[in-house]
């Protein structure tokens, strides 16, 4: 993963805080090159000099109302899009191309050809929406809400869950989405 500067960072999550593991996991992650770590876990960190920042939330929700119907993109566009899409978003996982290519996976795209200035994957069999992404993070709260709504338009009526990575839940609230699950997210820059 890599910080909204480009730089390395390692991520680890843990299921339990255990001040004695944080020691050698910063040891690890800088020497192999990392600026941060970023732990994923419930507890709090801040004691250890960890600074809190917002990790993964999962939403369900059944009456998101629907938005435009925006344009499905090809593979290709996909490709090209997602090492931008999600490029310093906090805590999002590393996307590959297997992952794009899923034969479940469809994907919506917010602005028009040559200019997609936003992502969304969602699964129609699972009813899955993942959080969109926005090249150079540029995703407004209406840009959000735009992307789930034109998701949602293309899953129809019925219940959905979204999940997000290192976002603010306000416009995930705002379409009546409930919070079914989150884990805190903690970062500590490292020594150099």
């Amino acid at each position: 993963a890599c910080n909204p500067a480009g730089e390395p960072v390692a991520e680890r999550a843990l299921a339990a805080a255990d001040p004695g593991l944080l020691p050698g996991l910063e040891q690890e992650a800088a020497r192999h090159g990392a600026v941060a770590l970023w732990v994923h876990c419930n507890a709090d960190l801040s004691a250890a000099g960890y600074v809190a920042r917002p990790g993964y939330r999962r939403f369900s929700g059944a009456g998101v109302p629907p938005g435009d119907l925006l344009p499905l993109l090809d593979t290709a566009t996909v490709l090209a899009l997602l090492p931008r899409a999600f490029a310093g978003q906090w805590g999002h996982h590393q996307i590959d191309a297997g992952w794009a290519g899923s034969a479940d996976a469809r994907y919506a795209g917010l602005g028009e050809p040559g200019s997609w200035s936003g992502l969304c994957r969602f699964e129609p069999g699972r009813r899955y929406i993942d959080g969109p992404g926005f090249p150079g993070w540029t995703g407004s709260p209406q840009a959000v809400r735009a992307m789930i709504q034109g998701a949602v338009a293309h899953l129809g009526p019925g219940p959905v869950t979204v999940e997000t990575w290192g976002e603010s839940p306000e416009p995930y609230l705002d379409l009546g989405l409930e919070v079914a699950e989150e884990c805190g997210g903690w970062e500590r820059v490292l020594p150099r």
